[in-house]
């Protein structure tokens, strides 16, 4: 069997060669290679590097810029039984595609595989956009997380390809906080276009500016000499992608997501087809590890990645500070509409104070590991902070006027913001240079499952207690009609006793979502007792590229 031809395209001007020795960061150049490391400087550099900022502002904006749209796509389509499709789905391609896709980063040229990544996620923009129903919206969604899962963990290897060590943790900061960026403005511009033109424009918008970063790529951005891809054959390459792996936790995770979307809303807990589908989820489920077990170092999660305290706890903490995040970033939006009668630009104003201090928070964060080094303290810190938050927000009811509101999420967002990267830091700082792309993927692979399966839930949550307390209150009420009428419709639909029911019903549904984010909060506060305290490399005394004891698998 003949192997891939490991070349790397021939270094062009604006790349200097630079001895990869400093200790304020980690090279991810490939062993195989002997060439001197080269990187790009000057305006080469920053090119690229606007670049990738946009790519990543474009695919991250799409992970929230449907919370304040999905009212208005509810009223279009009659279809609120489908709002966890709507958030749920890219989550859902985001976790499972981003393993196989850091494993393509490892034996594929980066710069091509982050080209198709964008492709893919136009692909995406164009099947969503004109949408002519719910089924084509969810299609579009999926292949948008293909495509968002390639372009945001490509965007940080890239910056480890072409940077100087000494530039890698500022570029990394910057980047993080252009993602943050995302979350900030993501919501209002949804909220924008849902209310003045169309929420189709969430995603219309996407095609040209993906042609600027398709042009810009292909002209600026080239691999430098010394990366290159892993020698494989095609056998070996298609073992490690682990299809068998991919295609039982694909199928599970779709399973479960359809059992929380039929079961209390369109059909009962106890029908044979929800307890037929909710059992195939567990045997998948099962299935899946086992065959990661046996796969062994052809696994899409090498299982040896995960064995060391500091790796595996912090994928967890990143999972449960989604708990957290998510269902506020979702259920404001449909609360403002809902309860306070607002537009979607209005309610997409009102996440200001959660969005933005979630930014500053990380931006905070960032600054201050990379002047001291320190991880463990800043994720207590953000536990204890997101909590408090998530129990005031907790306390929001149907009269709560703006100081009531604001506060809960000025304290949720700053805390989970100076927690919210720290699981990436640590992957990219501790794990040995032939694994960055793998464990990349493992921690997309975390922070895309965990909104698959929480935000799924949270709108199961939703909708059954929100049903639940209609139905009590004003049993002659059409259960479908509730269902099928948007949070954003419900003030002009429904009229007088029927208004303050739905209304009532809006607000048990709501605070039960909220109190989700409770739990995850306080998850991410109690984590940090057991995340080892290791200070970042680079503050140390020894030089992380001699040191092995710095480094995990």
């Amino acid at each position: 069997m003949s192997t891939l031809d490991p070349t790397a395209e021939k270094t062009t001007p604006g790349y200097t060669t630079t001895s990869d020795s400093s200790n304020e960061g980690i090279a991810v150049d490939q062993p195989a290679s002997d060439e001197e490391p080269q990187y790009a400087s000057g305006l080469k550099l920053w090119v690229i590097m606007c670049s990738i900022f946009l790519a990543t502002l474009v695919a991250a904006l799409d992970l929230g810029i449907v919370a304040t749209a999905i009212p208005g796509i509810t009223s279009d389509f009659h279809s609120l039984d489908d709002i966890g499709w709507y958030s749920g789905t890219i989550f859902i391609t985001v976790g499972v595609s981003s393993p196989i896709i850091g494993k393509l980063y490892k034996y594929f040229s980066g710069r091509w595989v982050y080209l198709g990544n964008v492709v893919t996620f136009l692909v995406g923009s164009l099947i969503a956009a004109p949408a002519p129903n719910s089924v084509a919206l969810i299609v579009g969604r999926a292949v948008q997380g293909v495509g968002v899962a390639g372009v945001l963990g490509g965007s940080v290897l890239m910056i480890t390809y072409i940077a100087e060590p000494k530039l890698r943790p500022m570029l990394i900061g910057v980047w993080t906080g252009v993602l943050m960026l995302s979350t900030v403005i993501g919501p209002l511009i949804g909220g924008a276009f849902t209310t003045n033109v169309s929420w189709r424009w969430c995603f219309w918008i996407n095609l040209p500016i993906g042609g600027v970063i398709l042009i810009m790529v292909l002209l600026y951005f080239h691999m430098p000499m010394h990366i290159k891809p892993v020698p494989a054959t095609w056998r070996v390459i298609l073992l490690h992608l682990d299809l068998p792996g991919f295609a039982l936790l694909l199928t599970s995770v779709v399973l479960f997501t359809q059992a929380m979307q039929w079961g209390g809303q369109t059909k009962s807990w106890g029908d044979g087809s929800v307890i037929a589908v909710l059992v195939i989820w567990i045997v998948l489920t099962i299935a899946f590890f086992v065959v990661e077990w046996f796969q062994g170092e052809y696994a899409m999660i090498p299982l040896r990645n995960l064995k060391p305290r500091l790796f595996w706890t912090n994928a967890f903490y990143g999972w449960f500070v989604n708990l957290a995040d998510f269902q506020a970033l979702f259920y404001l939006p449909i609360y403002f509409q809902s309860i306070h009668d607002q537009s979607a630009i209005a309610s997409g104003i009102n996440t200001i104070p959660f969005v933005a201090l979630f930014a500053l928070g990380s931006l905070i964060s960032g600054f201050i590991v990379s002047k001291t080094g320190h991880l463990q303290p800043l994720q207590l810190t953000s536990g204890l902070l997101a909590t408090a938050g998530a129990v005031l927000l907790y306390t929001m009811d149907i009269n709560s006027n703006k100081a009531r509101y604001i506060g809960p999420q000025i304290l949720l967002g700053f805390g989970i913001g100076l927690g919210n990267q720290i699981p990436m830091t640590a992957y990219q700082f501790f794990s040995k240079l032939e694994n960055v792309q793998e464990n990349t993927g493992i921690m997309l692979m975390t922070n895309g499952m965990s909104g698959a399966f929480f935000v799924t839930a949270a709108s199961s949550i939703f909708a059954n207690r929100m049903l639940q307390t209609v139905v009590s209150l004003r049993p002659q009420l059409d259960r479908q009609t509730v269902l099928q009428t948007g949070a954003s419709e419900i003030n002009s639909v429904f009229h007088g006793a029927d208004l303050v029911a739905v209304r009532q019903g809006y607000m048990v549904g709501i605070k039960d979502v909220f109190a989700f984010s409770i739990a995850g909060a306080a998850c991410t506060a109690l984590l940090p007792l057991i995340i080892p305290r290791k200070k970042l490399p680079g503050h140390e005394k020894k030089d992380i590229l001699t040191d092995e004891a710095n480094t995990y698998p």
